[in-house]
């Protein structure tokens, strides 16, 4: 989303490239989005995840869009989750047009969308998303995640490089080092480097992946007060290549 304004008292942002049109649009404290409609000057649903039917405004087809009750698995080119939420179409007033289903993931938003055409159906997915940590996908079917498990005074993190090419992928380092995390807090301000403290090997070497290769780490969090973190997750490969990842977690 871009740039903030208020309307009416409360905060909406601009969103470019959903809807055929650029909308305003703001997020309730349940997660639904709302868009404020300038000529009758209130505000009407714009995605809902309550299982609550509204009119989609994403294209012209007069569709109406409703949330399954139960969380899905997804998975796909910036990772896998298993309390991804679908939205699901009706036909509208569109023979062969028109959305057939949504799927979005927590702190990350859309990762995948399918539409009717005259061909049949056409899916879809999210391969590079900035969401104040930056996701990199340089290249197809080559994917980097990372995911978060709160623990008493820590944080499990686990971090996946999938390479579901039919070659490897081969990462060069200057160092012992493989990853780095870093903690940022909700003024975006950095409160723990993982590597700030650690001495690595300067020693060339390589990395080969096929498949898929995971790491994973206990990160400290005694010292963080309650509220919302972010956790970034990058590479440190000296090739050129980059691969970074943010979740968010809420700490009690």
């Amino acid at each position: 989303m871009g740039q903030q304004t208020v309307i009416a008292g409360q905060p909406y942002h601009r969103l470019e490239g959903y809807s055929a049109n650029p909308v305003w649009i703001r997020q309730s404290p349940q997660g639904d989005l709302y868009q404020w409609d300038e000529s009758k000057k209130s505000e009407a649903p714009f995605l809902l995840f309550d299982g609550n039917e509204f009119a989609s405004t994403a294209v012209a087809c007069q569709q109406k869009g409703r949330a399954e009750d139960k969380p899905a698995n997804y998975k796909g080119p910036v990772g896998s989750s298993d309390t991804a939420k679908v939205i699901r179409y009706s036909g509208g007033i569109c023979a062969d047009a028109g959305l057939t289903r949504e799927v979005f993931v927590p702190y990350l938003g859309m990762v995948q969308r399918a539409e009717t055409s005259f061909v049949g159906e056409r899916s879809l997915d999210l391969v590079y998303a900035q969401i104040g940590g930056i996701t990199y996908i340089k290249e197809p079917n080559i994917g980097f995640s990372i995911s978060l498990t709160p623990l008493p005074n820590q944080i499990a993190a686990k971090i996946v490089l999938t390479n579901s090419t039919d070659r490897e992928l081969i990462l060069q380092f200057s160092s012992g080092q493989t990853y780095n995390f870093t903690i940022r807090n909700d003024r975006n301000e950095v409160v723990y480097v993982w590597s700030a403290d650690k001495l690595f090997p300067a020693v060339l070497r390589q990395l080969s992946v096929k498949g898929e290769e995971t790491w994973q780490e206990v990160l400290p969090a005694a010292g963080l007060n309650p509220g919302l973190y972010s956790v970034e997750a990058s590479l440190v490969n000296s090739d050129g290549r980059k691969f970074t990842a943010t979740a968010s977690i809420n700490l009690p």
